[in-house]
């Protein structure tokens, strides 16, 4: 395993990995939806699958004395560390976001543990729909790419959205339920209960991610044994 993962990163490592990682910077945009930024790695991982088909990659790891199975393990796992370096420089922003403009974020989830939870179902929906669509002919990316695609901007639309109209529903119709949102998970938490919500959000969310990852990986691993490589 560790030397497929090692040439994924010398052979299938794609440029704009570092470019789309660089787009964390737009968390510093005042009132803007930054789950977007996250749908840009997302966009990364398509152009790693897209230029290892060109490439030839299939029938190069299958030359490999390895197995389906453990070449397609390594370009999840190759997947999984690419989001989790984007989480990471997430969680960063976040903090530095805190200092350089702590002010509440009109155009949707606030810096704080929310925004890492939503990032991170976020990803896990991008997984289980992108990877075994995928493996499942083993060179679609582009419609692998566009269903992912679709079911990250509903996503995003759903968890954003609800972070715009809830401070506006709470505070006008004084939603029980929207109130909790505005004031515990749609913020930095600062507060005991704020603090427990976002880290009950956040836990979930990695339950999620982990969870969607492992079928995915279950699932791509099942399609990709009945292709045949070429």
């Amino acid at each position: 395993m560790k030397a497929l993962l090692n040439k994924e990163f010398k052979l299938c490592l794609h440029p704009t990995v570092f470019i789309y990682l660089a787009l964390i910077l737009m968390l510093l945009i005042p009132n803007y939806p930054y789950l977007v930024s996250c749908f840009f790695v997302c966009n990364a991982i398509f152009f790693i699958f897209q230029t290892a088909r060109e490439n030839g990659d299939a029938l190069y790891s299958a030359m490999l004395p390895v197995s389906k199975a453990q070449t397609v393990k390594a370009r999840c796992l190759f997947v999984v560390i690419i989001q989790a370096i984007d989480l990471v420089l997430l969680a960063g922003m976040c903090a530095f976001a805190l200092v350089s403009m702590p002010h509440t974020n009109a155009g949707g989830t606030d810096h704080g543990l929310t925004l890492l939870a939503f990032a991170l179902v976020l990803f896990a929906i991008f997984n289980v729909i992108f990877l075994p669509s995928f493996y499942k002919t083993g060179y679609k990316a582009g419609s692998a790419f566009l269903k992912g695609a679709i079911g990250v901007w509903i996503w995003i639309v759903l968890a954003e959205g609800l972070m715009i109209a809830s401070p506006a529903i709470a505070f006008s119709a004084n939603v029980p339920f929207f109130r909790f949102i505005a004031v515990n998970l749609d913020c930095f938490p600062k507060t005991a209960t704020a603090w427990t919500a976002q880290a009950i959000a956040f836990g979930a969310g990695l339950l999620i991610y982990a969870a969607c990852t492992a079928i995915a990986v279950r699932l791509s691993v099942k399609r990709y044994e009945q292709v045949s490589v070429q």
